[in-house]
């Protein structure tokens, strides 16, 4: 089994053009090792279902979500942990952390969940984080699962101390995945609690696509590999990054925070550096990049590093090349994340027909790279695009969720 994460470096060409300076996109894929089941069993989970149990839930959206929980407990062990906390404008422990040993018992309390109330998110948050706290196991992913529909409008609701906590919680070995149903929910909560927390944030459009979320979100847990992940770069003498397109979170230290290792699947970053003039039949080391986890097996820090170097040749070599697709592809795709931003920011000011601006170049952009370079990602990416243009005609506070949830998705490596 392979087990040390590894790091790819590409670049639209081979060559870079000599006798100019320019800025050069690099394509850094992190991809980590395989699990292998035989070799090493899956980690243990204690996890916290946090369940909204308002007055909105009612109907399709909480039946979808009792069944979605109780796929949960199906999927788990009997060595895992697991608790359950509902909340309206009171909050409830409906199980409280126990190992997994009467899964009937934990379906028919499932079963008696019903809506009704407030929303009293984050009293109900914090409860779900002691449960995990009170047992909390190095050897086991602790994880706290907030699922809601609605807006924080009891007790605590300011945006900035819940991210802050949800933080310090992660912090201490805990993460939060957040799951926003509907239109209705804050995402400008749940993503941030999510990215802080060191977990996942997902958009159920949908009640019926709930246990397909729970689904994703639990293969994840059992493939984590590494947690606690950092990208540093240190640029050699006369280069200097100018962005990662990704535009990730950083550390007190300057390091890039990235997400939890798992297995099969890679992590793309495009970073984009500035590098001085340089003569044709050299070839620079330009900078080192180095990836620093806790691995979920081992519980100790691990390196994975990596040297990018380029040669340099006259401009009619370097014409001649051909373009890696996958690079140009990978720098498009983040470029257009970051138009789904411009897209929530003109909802925001109340401006749809500058967000149908932004969103026409993006697409206009993918058209031509789909024309040239066909691929299923791109054609993902076109369809994802028209479905946020279809949505701005009818309700522009789901158009602005699609789009920010697809952003997120892109920026950390969840597509």
């Amino acid at each position: 089994m392979k087990n040390k994460t590894i790091i790819e470096i590409k670049t639209i060409k081979e060559k870079s053009t000599a006798g100019e300076g320019q800025t050069i996109d690099v394509l850094v894929r992190v991809v980590p090792p395989e699990r292998n089941n035989t070799e090493s069993k899956r980690p243990k989970l204690n996890l916290s279902v946090v369940l909204d149990r308002s007055g909105s839930m009612g109907g399709e959206k909480m039946q979808y979500a009792r069944e979605a929980a109780k796929y949960c407990i199906d999927q788990m062990l009997t060595t895992d942990r697991l608790s359950t906390v509902i909340f309206d404008q009171s909050v409830d422990v409906l199980i409280p952390s126990q190992e997994v040993r009467n899964k009937a018992a934990m379906r028919s309390e499932i079963d008696r969940i019903e809506a009704r109330g407030s929303t009293a998110l984050h009293e109900a948050w914090v409860r779900g984080g002691l449960q995990v706290s009170d047992h909390l196991d190095n050897d086991a992913i602790n994880r706290v699962l907030l699922i809601t529909d609605g807006q924080a409008n009891v007790g605590e609701t300011n945006v900035n101390t819940i991210v802050h906590q949800t933080r310090e919680l992660g912090n201490r070995g805990i993460s939060t995945s957040t799951i926003g149903i509907g239109r209705d929910f804050n995402e400008d909560l749940l993503m941030p609690m999510a990215e802080a927390g060191n977990g996942n944030s997902w958009h159920v459009q949908e009640p019926d696509d709930m246990q397909r979320i729970f689904e994703v979100e639990l293969k994840g847990l059992i493939a984590q590999v590494g947690h606690s992940v950092t990208f540093g770069i240190k640029p050699k003498e006369g280069v200097r990054v100018v962005e990662l397109l990704n535009d990730l979170e950083r550390d007190p230290s300057g390091r890039y925070k990235l997400p939890n290792l798992q297995s099969g699947s890679p992590l793309e970053i495009v970073v984009r550096l500035a590098v001085p003039t340089t003569e044709a039949g050299a070839t620079l080391h330009l900078a080192d990049f180095d990836l620093s986890y806790i691995g979920q097996d081992s519980k100790l820090p691990e390196k994975s590093k990596a040297k990018f170097q380029v040669e340099f040749a006259a401009a009619e070599v370097v014409d001649a090349l051909e373009e890696d697709p996958s690079v140009a592809q990978a720098v498009l795709l983040l470029i257009n994340a970051r138009a789904r931003r411009e897209v929530a920011e003109h909802i925001d000011r109340g401006d749809p027909r500058s967000a149908k601006s932004s969103l026409a170049a993006a697409m206009g952009a993918t058209d031509q790279m789909f024309l040239r370079a066909p691929s299923p990602e791109l054609r993902k990416e076109l369809n994802d695009l028209a479905g946020i243009d279809e949505a701005l005609d009818i309700d522009d506070m789901l158009a602005r969720k699609l789009g920010l949830y697809q952003r997120y998705n892109r920026r950390t490596g969840k597509e």
